[in-house]
């Protein structure tokens, strides 16, 4: 009897012409599922990734909100000094701490929500306000007023939806739109002044053209406004509707992102002088209304996977807001309100470091 060997050897030659043609070989190729089709060109991320993450997220930020008066009509040029400016208010933030908590859903099909929100941790000291006065046409400022200012509160919301538009190995290119809120609030305290003379009695209208023959003279006044006492508390809030586009870099433990948006705001603020008491005893109330920007605002992000349900997240932001007009109306608190409609202004900027942890559910 020939051997179990010897007959396969005998049947491997048999066959072997069948698959031979001019000494090259055609060669059988497994057919591939269809779900590792999909997870060898990329279409779907690995399971692990997908799910829900949060987790508490930690910062600083460093910026200013400006506070503006026009002379001219509302939303028009028609300047009466170099800048146009009747008044201008810089409200510092200067190491304003934040926490807050993250939470971030990515889908099987690479579609990801993001949603944030943090509040700055109110009653600390973050900087100093200037208050400019244009008093005269064919001057700089002619008042100035500087205070210590304290937060009263600080709130940011951030809400994100994001589709993978191009994929390619690592890289990952992601359009998005989402909804994005800053809302700050400021108290004062009076610190040192310099002022102008301004003569001409009642009826004279400002900004004017600087007159010594009408008795004004310029920044001679030091130590007007009060030490230590709470003059001014201001608030402003930016809504945003934005749209997206981020560049992400993924590895096995590390990824590294860039995201930029940009968008229309809605600008709500108030204003409250407390001693401006020639229009009521509690002063006079401004509240400013302006649809404008944009506002732009980028994020550098990198991140390291700890484990398959644990990342760790450092993150550097900026944010911009252009100068943008707005409706401002005065109210008086005497018994008979007086209201007047002006012309307003907004404008902010702030940068940050914020460092996050997140955990899958």
């Amino acid at each position: 009897m020939k051997l179990r060997a010897e007959i396969d050897d005998e049947l491997e030659k048999s066959i072997a012409p069948i698959f031979q043609k001019n000494q090259s070989w055609c060669l059988i190729v497994p057919y591939l599922q269809q779900s590792e089709v999909e997870e060898s060109i990329g279409l779907l991320p690995r399971e692990s990734e997908s799910g829900w993450w949060i987790g508490p997220t930690s910062g600083i930020i460093w910026g200013m909100a400006r506070e503006i008066v026009f002379h001219s009509k509302i939303f028009r040029k028609d300047a009466q000094n170099e800048n146009d400016y009747l008044s201008e208010l810089k409200w510092e933030l200067n190491q304003a701490f934040v926490v807050g908590v993250e939470s971030f859903w990515r889908g099987k099909k690479s579609d990801g929500l993001k949603i944030k929100f943090s509040f700055a941790i109110p009653n600390i000291p973050v900087g100093k306000m200037d208050d400019y006065d244009w008093y005269y046409k064919d001057r700089d400022w002619s008042h100035w007023s500087q205070s210590s200012i304290k937060l009263r509160w600080g709130f940011i919301f951030d809400f994100l939806y994001e589709e993978v538009l191009v994929r390619s190995n690592h890289f990952k290119l992601k359009v998005g739109a989402g909804y994005h809120m800053d809302w700050w609030a400021w108290k004062d305290k009076g610190e040192d002044s310099l002022y102008s003379t301004t003569g001409g009695g009642k009826d004279r209208q400002f900004p004017d053209k600087f007159s010594p023959e009408k008795g004004d003279k310029f920044r001679d006044r030091p130590g007007i406004v009060s030490v230590g006492e709470n003059g001014i508390n201001y608030w402003a809030m930016y809504h945003v509707p934005l749209v997206s586009l981020r560049g992400n870099f993924e590895w096995d433990y590390i990824f590294f992102s860039i995201l930029a948006r940009i968008g229309p705001i809605l600008g709500i603020a108030k204003d409250h002088h407390l001693l401006r008491y020639e229009y009521g005893p509690n002063g006079v109330y401004f509240y400013d209304l302006g649809l404008g920007g944009p506002w732009i605002d980028t994020s550098l992000e990198v991140g390291l996977k700890i484990t398959d349900r644990l990342l760790f997240l450092l993150q550097g932001e900026f944010a911009w807001l252009f100068e943008t007009r707005a409706i401002s109306i005065s109210v008086g608190t005497k018994e008979k309100r007086e209201v007047s409609v002006g012309s307003g202004g907004l404008a902010f900027k702030r940068i940050g470091a914020n460092l996050l942890v997140l955990w899958k559910i």
